[in-house]
């Protein structure tokens, strides 16, 4: 299909504002009924919607031999929210983490990817998701574990293609490339850059050590741990509140 007919088959956003699906229970409608939902499977689009929007669409089936998946959840309904102010619910939304982007995997081997520059965030199932620059001040998709602290403990997930093994002899691959999903960590205090952090004693120690008593007493007590994520997001939710009272 020639490209310029792909772009008109497939997606609105910032000129939709009421379409609805089909299958309104499965995408969630219910749940947020006050959000226009976007249809990724209509062919109705007209040229003008087609041009008011950014992004692309992509074949999930040019990696071929790669197994795996660069995604790091199940395809679920996604609230994005724009840098102009509005907010849409896409289904079959996920995040890609081999390339950073937001997408709607709308059909077994394609995906509607949305131009990272249009977004403020995007909502998932448990977190939400804000472009924070790292030290090198390259933008990228950073998950809010701790969206309310004082200081926000932030997810990332990356994606890396491993290559498969071939054949000494024959030169031949025996197995093929598969994806390899990793995470790391790092934390913002003024909302908008990010450094790198590990979860462990001395980190979390070292970043909170105007209440450190209070934090080991606070470890201690509720026997946490400095390596589990959910205790170190329990760790800086308490940090939070005792510093606002201290």
């Amino acid at each position: 299909m020639k490209p310029i007919l792909l772009f008109l088959a497939f997606f609105v956003m910032t000129s939709m504002s009421g379409q609805v699906i089909k299958n309104e229970v499965s995408t969630g409608q219910a749940k947020h009924s006050n959000l226009p939902l976007v249809d990724l499977n209509s062919s109705l689009q007209d040229n003008s919607n087609a041009v008011n929007y950014q992004g692309y669409y992509l074949s999930n089936a040019s990696l071929p031999d790669v197994s795996g998946s660069p995604f790091p959840f199940e395809d679920a309904v996604i609230i994005i929210s724009t840098i102009d102010g509005k907010a849409y619910k896409v289904p079959n939304g996920n995040y890609n983490a081999s390339t950073d982007e937001v997408v709607s995997n709308f059909a077994k081997d394609s995906s509607f990817v949305f131009q990272s520059k249009t977004i403020k965030s995007v909502k998932f199932e448990k977190y939400t998701a804000t472009r924070y620059k790292d030290i090198n001040d390259k933008d990228h998709f950073y998950f809010e574990l701790t969206p309310h602290a004082s200081i926000k403990l932030l997810k990332k997930y990356s994606a890396k293609i491993i290559d498969g093994q071939i054949n000494v002899l024959t030169k031949q691959k025996t197995s093929p490339d598969m994806f390899s999903l990793s995470d790391s960590y790092g934390i913002t205090i003024d909302g908008k850059t990010v450094t790198d952090f590990k979860l462990n004693k001395k980190s979390v120690l070292k970043l909170l050590a105007s209440h450190k008593k209070l934090i080991q007493d606070f470890v201690k007590k509720e026997n946490l741990s400095y390596k589990e994520e959910y205790d170190i997001i329990r760790i800086l939710n308490y940090y939070s509140v005792i510093s606002k009272l201290n």
